[in-house]
Parts: structure tokens; C-alpha cells; sequence
């Protein structure tokens, strides 16, 4: 019984588990951060029917009819404006 106490180094029935092998992680590529997109206006359609038409803080919804009218001016005015050396 002494002869075990005595014998605390390798057992010869015990099998050593394998060394863990460490696989390098790969190195993380930096991704360009992308700036938001700048909106200067926008169109669309709203719930009811109407054109919605949105520059900064600014918002015109129209009917059909307004927007021919919105239509109507902006050609009489661009009609007036002299051409720059087209």
C-alpha cells in the first residue's frame, strides 16, 4: 500500500490527451465606413392620393391638378430665362 502513494508520476494505463493546436485567427479587413446619402428632395406618392414633393424642411403635397398647374409655372418661368451660351 505505501508502493502506491510512492509511484505519483505517469501511469502507464493512462493515455495523455492531445496538445490543442491553436489555428491563427484571421486578421479583420476594415470595411470603408459609407457616408449616409445626402437627400436634397424627393418625390412620392402619399396614402391619399396626392404628390408629396419634400426639399429640406419643406413639403408640398398636390393633387393632380396642382402639379399641372406647378408644371405650367415652372415652364413659363424657365421660358424666361435667358440661355447661357448653349
Amino acid at each position: 500500500m505505501f508502493d502506491w502513494f510512492k509511484n505519483k508520476g505517469k501511469d502507464t494505463n493512462v493515455i495523455p490527451f492531445p496538445e490543442s493546436k491553436v489555428t491563427p485567427k484571421m486578421p479583420e479587413v476594415a470595411t470603408p465606413k459609407e457616408e449616409p446619402a445626402k437627400i436634397f428632395y424627393r418625390f412620392g406618392i402619399t396614402d391619399n392620393g396626392r404628390l408629396a414633393f419634400q426639399m429640406g424642411y419643406s413639403e408640398l403635397t398636390m393633387n393632380k391638378q396642382g402639379v399641372q398647374n406647378l408644371i405650367d409655372q415652372l415652364e413659363f418661368f424657365k421660358n424666361q430665362l435667358e440661355d447661357e451660351g448653349e
